[in-house]
């Protein structure tokens, strides 16, 4: 395999390109296949169309694949308003370019389309996907592409026009789509693929939770507020036509089955609503993010040293704007990571296609992704790029330490919010969770148990005569009877995998999720006598506790199974003469 990136400028330096890489060919042992791949800067048809009739004049079997794209990336060097052209040539694999027009079909049959052809292609090693523009739903056609083979890897982005945010263009070697998608299949029994990604970005203030969308890109509402408000009040960042600029590098960082994925904003509406560039889900929780460029330029060297050790043969990149427009002047640090690796070339996207361990294929924002290909073992000389340090200029050094300030105050704030956290929901002295916190999980449980039928019981106590032991030995003793109490119910609690509480004086409730009735009688009747067995008043005086038991029903409500459960603790205090458990099974 070998790969030939250039920058065009016209259209008589397109034809000594090609011609040069025609020669390259020749000295090849074969030539199996061979990918152009073209970024340009705007949208030109009828120049397009020109240069694809130059390239299929000398490669009549080339596959045409590119976009109009913001910035474009050649051999680590960024690339602005100009055009690169990437050939890729092959020995023993192959290369196949489809278009789908979602006017013609609608994304999740595209998908399907798609997995048909892997399916079939039993040597299918990576897919690379170019979307044109933020208005298409890319989400069901990933959706279905995500059944493929787990071992076919899937890269690419999401293309604009050129102007920063505005729909896209893509293209094959026979289609030119605003409102599709270009994908190309890369196949072979010897072709081996890697990709790498870098992040870099770190949460910053408080949770909040999506709870209004309108479509799968558009968040209405956090917390029952417009979304727009949270750029206004964190980062002063207003409703106008700077709004993409200056909010694009604050994305939303949340977690998805385990992935870290970031979402950068790129509108907003009139009514509060922000637009993304990637899905969001209804309930999901997210915060804002910044940018650590410290960070961001020493990912960069390991991300070379994982790709260097691969050994490729040719590398692709596609990038997110939004680390170009962070980085400024030092974008270029970063890119350089690929100068030793292989040639290579791609373009800054407005979102990256990844596909996790998982298989599903996902659209991430603020990621670098580099992608490895190479036939056979590779070769030698690009076994290992020596790593060459990275320095941030002045400018980002300065940011670099503003940025190390925001994480440590960031930490502590999460460290404070924890501790308010616990205290507002434990109680004081016995460090089980107080009345407020025990109820809340009693209704959650409940309504788990309607949906799902899985046993719960629910047992209550209290300590008999705790009004005397107080009067007689001080409330001192009193605090300290409590004390030893909740330490048996959280060891119980704690076997049985049950939630306890403090309910309020000398009263404790425990529910226990997947318990048995007589399992949790058994774990109430171990509380009893471990209570029976203290010794911490006098020889002739003895702490005991009555405990009432009961199981949720169908139709139970939290209270219901608290007026069952108080109501059999009262007749094992007053009607079974204390120190002993009841279950209450009728009503």
């Amino acid at each position: 395999m070998k790969q030939f990136p250039f920058l065009v400028h016209g259209r008589k330096e397109l034809l000594a390109d090609v011609e040069q890489v025609r020669q390259e060919a020749k000295k090849m042992k074969a030539l199996s296949g061979v990918l152009v791949s073209i970024f340009m800067n705007r949208a030109d048809p009828a120049m397009l169309q020109d240069m694809k009739q130059m390239i299929c004049a000398a490669f009549p079997e080339a596959q045409i694949i590119g976009a109009v794209s913001t910035v474009e990336i050649i051999d680590g060097c960024l690339i602005e308003n100009d055009i690169v052209v990437n050939f890729t040539l092959m020995e023993c694999s192959s290369v196949r370019v489809m278009s789908f027009d979602f006017r013609m079909e609608d994304s999740e049959a595209a998908g399907r389309s798609l997995l048909a052809v892997l399916d079939a292609d039993r040597h299918a090693a990576a897919v690379e996907v170019i979307s044109a523009g933020f208005h298409l739903n890319i989400n069901p056609f990933f959706r279905q592409a995500s059944r493929a083979r787990r071992e076919i890897l899937f890269f690419g982005g999401l293309a604009d026009d050129g102007s920063l945010g505005q729909n896209g263009m893509v293209f094959t070697q026979d289609a030119l789509l605003r409102h599709g998608i270009a994908v190309a299949i890369f196949s072979g029994k010897k072709l081996h693929v890697q990709t790498s990604s870098s992040f870099g970005w770190k949460p910053l203030g408080r949770f909040m939770t999506v709870t209004k969308m309108d479509g799968e890109f558009c968040v209405q509402e956090l917390d029952g507020k417009p979304a727009m408000d949270v750029f206004e009040r964190y980062l002063d960042i207003g409703n106008d036509d700077r709004f993409l600029t200056e909010a694009l590098t604050f994305p939303f960082y949340f977690e998805r089955n385990g992935v870290v994925l970031a979402r950068h904003p790129r509108r907003c509406l009139k009514d509060g609503s922000v637009m993304f560039g990637a899905d969001f889900r209804v309930g999901e929780r997210v915060r804002l993010a910044y940018g650590d460029p410290g960070e961001i330029i020493d990912n960069a060297l390991v991300l070379q040293n994982k790709m260097a050790s691969f050994r490729p043969e040719a590398v692709f990149v596609v990038s997110c704007v939004a680390r170009w427009m962070l980085l400024g002047s030092d974008t270029e640090q970063e890119l350089s990571i690929t100068r030793r690796l292989a040639p290579s070339a791609g373009f800054y996207a407005y979102g990256e296609f990844m596909r996790t361990a998982d298989g599903q294929i996902m659209v991430s924002n603020m990621t670098l992704v580099l992608i490895g290909m190479r036939e056979g073992l590779g070769k030698d000389s690009v076994r290992r790029a020596p790593s060459q340090p990275l320095h941030l200029r002045p400018h980002r050094s300065i940011m670099a330490h503003l940025v190390h300030f925001i994480e440590r105050t960031t930490q502590e704030l999460e460290e404070s919010n924890a501790a308010l956290y616990r205290l507002a929901r434990t109680d004081y002295l016995t460090g089980l969770l107080n009345r407020g916190e025990t109820e809340n999980r009693l209704r959650q449980l409940m309504a788990e148990f309607q949906l799902c039928r899985q046993p719960v019981a629910v047992f209550m106590l209290d300590v008999d005569d705790f009004k005397l032991v107080n009067d007689r030995f001080g409330h001192a003793m009193g605090d300290c009877i409590l004390q030893l109490l909740a330490g048996i119910i959280r060891e119980v609690s704690d076997k049985a995998h049950a939630v306890a509480g403090r309910w309020g004086g000398d009263e404790f409730l425990a529910v226990c999720p997947d318990l048995s009735l007589e399992e949790a009688r058994g774990a109430a009747e171990q509380i009893r006598k471990h209570v029976a067995d203290m010794d911490p008043l006098s020889e002739k005086d003895r702490v005991t506790v009555s405990i009432g038991v009961v199981a949720a029903r169908t139709g139970d409500t939290a209270e219901t199974v608290f007026d069952r459960v108080d109501r059999a603790l009262y007749e094992a205090k007053q009607l079974r003469g204390k120190n002993t458990v009841v279950i209450r099974e009728e009503p």
